[in-house]
């Protein structure tokens, strides 16, 4: 049976725009529906992983935190930061329980550690057993603060957990789903001449990369331009979608590996 990693981008499902700790549960709620029904329709394994929007960003700015944790404030930032996307997570469980979906949390804080910002240790296993135990069960993981070898502690972002996550447990496709339809050759909501770039490989992945801006919000993971370089360096040999989560149907069809308009990246 295949297994997919779903990535939930923060800027789909919270207040990212504004930069104010607000998850849109309605959002949210429409996501696990379409999870339910490409679910009810084909036979698949699943793991969600969720970004942090400024339930994450905003704080760990706020405090400074994000070259690392030495001071009294900064341990301050990093406790109140893991306990802000404990907030957003929860409502992701409520949502998934309220639809029917067995979202099992996983605190990436009690299984990663990091130096200098790059995971070094990555315990697996409950992950891989969960899987084994039902596919009905699905793993939910989010960007958090983590213990950090070098810097006290450290960002592990979403789009960091995903790919360590697809080598590791060998999965079949990543979907990342974002509030854009893919990726452009500039800013789409900024930009009405901005192109889709329906495909990435290793023909034009220097050339998209010189092209996508970085983040205009707040956002301490670099944006889209973090995204392709993780999958970049981490994902080759996986196909890798990326495509607007918000638009009705979307989702559903990903997981039914129907098609998608969006980005498909696939690097040998």
């Amino acid at each position: 049976m295949k297994t997919y990693i779903l990535k939930i981008g923060g800027s789909s499902v919270t207040e990212k725009d504004a930069n104010e700790r607000e998850a849109r549960a309605d959002d949210i709620r429409g996501i696990a529906k379409e999870i339910k029904n490409a679910k009810k329709k084909a036979g698949f394994r699943l793991i969600v992983v969720h970004g942090a929007g400024p339930f994450g960003h905003k704080l760990v700015k706020d405090y400074g935190i994000n070259d690392g944790v030495r001071g009294v404030r900064d341990i301050e930032g990093f406790v109140r930061t893991h306990n802000s996307m404990e907030d957003l997570n929860k409502v992701f469980m409520d949502v998934f329980r309220e639809v029917g979906l067995l979202g099992f949390p996983i605190q990436p804080s009690a299984c990663i550690v990091q130096d200098n910002r790059r995971i070094t240790s990555f315990d697996t296993g409950i992950i891989d057993r969960l899987l084994e135990m039902s596919n009905d069960i699905i793993p939910i993981l989010y960007g958090d603060m983590v213990i950090d070898e070098s810097l006290g502690a450290s960002v592990v972002s979403g789009d960091a957990i995903v790919p360590y996550l697809a080598r590791k447990l060998k999965v079949d496709k990543v979907l990342m789903g974002t509030d854009v339809d893919g990726i452009f050759s500039a800013d789409p909501k900024t930009n009405p001449d901005a192109k889709l770039i329906e495909t990435i490989g290793p023909g034009n992945l220097s050339t998209v990369l010189e092209k996508v801006s970085e983040a205009v919000t707040v956002d301490v993971t670099q944006g889209m331009k973090g995204k392709i370089m993780k999958i970049a360096e981490s994902l080759q040999g996986i196909e890798v979608l990326i495509f607007n989560i918000k638009k009705k149907g979307n989702t559903e069809n990903a997981l039914r590996d129907l098609k998608v308009k969006g980005t498909r990246i696939m690097l040998p």
